[in-house]
């Protein structure tokens, strides 16, 4: 994996289709780079290398709740359709915030969308890593401007701890924690001897941590789905995650989640060990997950 300069979003401004992104906390990637070809070297002689490819690494930035509508409209389309494209641009500051140089990203591939872990135990504010793949990079000079944006998007508050998780019949108001989940479109490399297919789209699993206090509920449920067979299409379930403000009841957002089953289901610890903050975890397939903020549905 390249090196990545990894940069505070202070002094960089990135807008997705003229969009500005205000909660930009960090930013790197779109770096120069080239693939070297080492050429085998005569008998004694000193091996030679040149460039047989040149192109730009991934970009990666860090957003939170106010990404602006151009990042959302970016990030619910491709959760909604998989494959999805932005043109965008990226404009680094100086120390007082002039626009010392800017590159213009067309046709940029949303590759991955991460969550992180939510954890009613956690203190920590909530943000999306994202990474893309752009087409296309042009490098041109800043022209002095500020590069602060005056007019951003009131800013939400989302803590990783404020969340409500919930899936068919189960009782799922004990769920403790769900590890963060990597959402992935992988752009398949391209030849001169094939055709090329298009992206391939990567739905993840989900890993929860719920109290004992629900343990049976979920051990009869898996019960059904792995010993009793009742694991077929019909038997898949829905879920939702919900994003709650600190108050615990506003939504932010949702992640739907359909199509879902069991993967893994933990036991419980051997009888008599005593220990009564004691969670079993519960690992879930999803066939399909769809995003929603709510300050940008309008």
């Amino acid at each position: 994996m390249p090196i990545q300069n990894i940069h505070a979003g202070g002094h960089y401004a990135l807008d997705i289709d003229g969009t500005p992104v205000d909660s930009l906390k960090s930013i790197s990637g779109l770096d120069m780079q080239a693939d070297i070809v080492l050429e085998a070297p005569r008998p004694g002689a000193i091996p030679r290398k040149h460039v047989a490819n040149v192109g730009w690494t991934p970009g990666r930035a860090s957003i939170g709740m106010g990404m602006g509508q151009g990042m959302y409209d970016w990030m619910k389309q491709a959760f909604d359709s998989g494959a999805s494209t932005r043109d965008g641009t990226l404009a680094t500051g100086d120390f007082n915030f002039k626009e010392r140089s800017v590159l213009t990203f067309t046709d940029a591939l949303l590759t991955a969308v991460t969550v992180p872990r939510l954890d009613a135990a956690s203190k920590d504010s909530g943000a999306f890593e994202i990474e893309f793949a752009p087409g296309q990079v042009r490098a041109t000079q800043g022209d002095g401007t500020d590069i602060r944006n005056a007019t951003g998007t009131r800013q939400q508050p989302w803590v990783c701890s404020n969340f409500r998780f919930a899936l068919g019949a189960l009782p799922c108001a004990r769920v403790a924690s769900i590890d963060s989940f990597t959402w992935l479109c992988t752009p398949t490399a391209s030849t001169v001897f094939q055709p090329v297919p298009g992206p391939t789209l990567t739905v993840p699993d989900l890993r929860l941590s719920i109290s004992a206090a629900d343990y049976d509920a979920w051990a009869q449920a898996a019960q059904r789905w792995f010993i009793d067979g009742k694991h077929l299409e019909g038997d898949e379930m829905n879920g939702l995650i919900t994003l709650l403000t600190p108050d615990q009841q506003t939504p932010l957002g949702t992640i739907a989640l359909a199509n879902v089953g069991f993967k893994r289901f933990s036991q419980l610890p051997p009888a008599g060990s005593g220990d009564p903050l004691y969670r079993f975890t519960v690992d879930l397939y999803v066939e399909r997950m769809s995003l929603r903020l709510v300050q940008y549905e309008g």
